[in-house]
């Protein structure tokens, strides 16, 4: 079975995806728990505890841009080759990821180059319902968008 996983486990991958699967590997190793796993826990409980706040304090969803950018192109290989930038484009994510919480991102207009540009919503615990029914209010205001035809 080790022989197996060995050779199945990057297929379908793509570069970016193995990438980040090593440096978590890389991070959970023996040596580097302590220092990273724990510490990020601790990081995890405080993220979370300011998400209960802002909820307790009668916000219903938090509204942010999804990426720092616009999405980038079709084989951009100016972000294939920079790792750190494909990272950063992840920023606004990863919070609400930390914190267990429902999130969406919704299309919301195109920059000056036509790409896509995304809101991103962050909704109360168990509460996907309220998350749905406002990305659909911001998707039906934002309208549609086709991109050209490029073949």
């Amino acid at each position: 079975i080790v022989d197996m996983y060995e050779k199945t486990r990057a297929a379908g991958f793509g570069r970016e995806v193995k990438r980040r699967i090593m440096i978590g590997t890389y991070v959970l190793s023996a040596g580097y728990y302590d220092a990273y796993y724990l510490q990020a826990q601790k990081v995890r409980t405080l993220i979370k505890r300011d998400f209960e706040n802002v909820f307790a304090a009668g916000v219903d969803v938090i509204l942010t841009p999804a990426t720092p950018s616009a999405a980038f192109g079709i084989a951009d290989e100016d972000m294939a080759s920079d790792p750190v930038k494909m990272y950063l484009n992840d920023i606004f994510t990863v919070t609400v990821n930390m914190a267990g919480l429902p999130g969406i991102s919704v299309p919301a207009g195109l920059d000056a180059k036509g790409l896509p540009l995304g809101l991103q919503l962050i909704g109360r615990p168990f509460d996907e319902e309220t998350l749905f029914q406002t990305a659909h209010v911001i998707e039906q205001a934002a309208g549609t968008f086709q991109p050209e035809k490029w073949w």
